[in-house]
């Protein structure tokens, strides 16, 4: 049986390297007629040293209220970031069916989103850094590849030197 693909989780860091498999992901998406999600996580950044100088109730809505500002920030980021690459491919007409936000580890939450967003395969980039370096720390790319139960499609994105 030959395999379908009718959704596709794009994830992003929103950098200018990352253009490349963006192209990638609306060109699969576009071939085999599928959605195309487009994933961008923030990693959460520890606000805990100011919780104590707010009530239970205060913090939650705090949060809450910079969660909201920040996944507005972000989505209006990621279309523009979509309507930059479509302008610089005319000849794709794609465009992103959904734009998601999310909060937390990179990793976890990509694999998560597409698990829960029923997607057949995840198109990434990789900064493609090599060396003593990727080996130390590990690329979100590849522990993605490692943890995922889906097909992970990663593209080798490298800086231009």
């Amino acid at each position: 049986m030959i395999p379908e693909i009718k959704k596709i989780l794009f994830a992003t860091d929103l950098s200018d390297q990352s253009r490349k498999s963006l192209s990638w992901a609306m060109a699969l998406a576009r071939k085999h007629e599928a959605q195309l999600l487009m994933l961008n996580v923030v990693e959460d950044v520890s606000l805990n040293s100011l919780q104590i100088h707010f009530s239970e109730k205060e913090w939650c809505d705090l949060k809450k209220r910079l969660d909201n500002e920040a996944k507005g920030v972000m989505q209006k980021r990621l279309a523009a970031f979509c309507d930059e690459v479509k302008s610089e491919m005319p000849q794709c007409n794609y465009v992103a069916d959904e734009i998601l936000v999310r909060r937390g580890n990179p990793v976890e939450k990509i694999i998560d989103t597409a698990e829960k967003q029923g997607c057949d395969i995840i198109v990434m980039g990789t900064h493609g850094t090599g060396g003593l370096r990727d080996t130390l720390m590990g690329s979100t790319a590849r522990r993605v590849l490692r943890r995922s139960d889906i097909p992970v499609f990663v593209v080798p994105v490298r800086p231009a030197r």
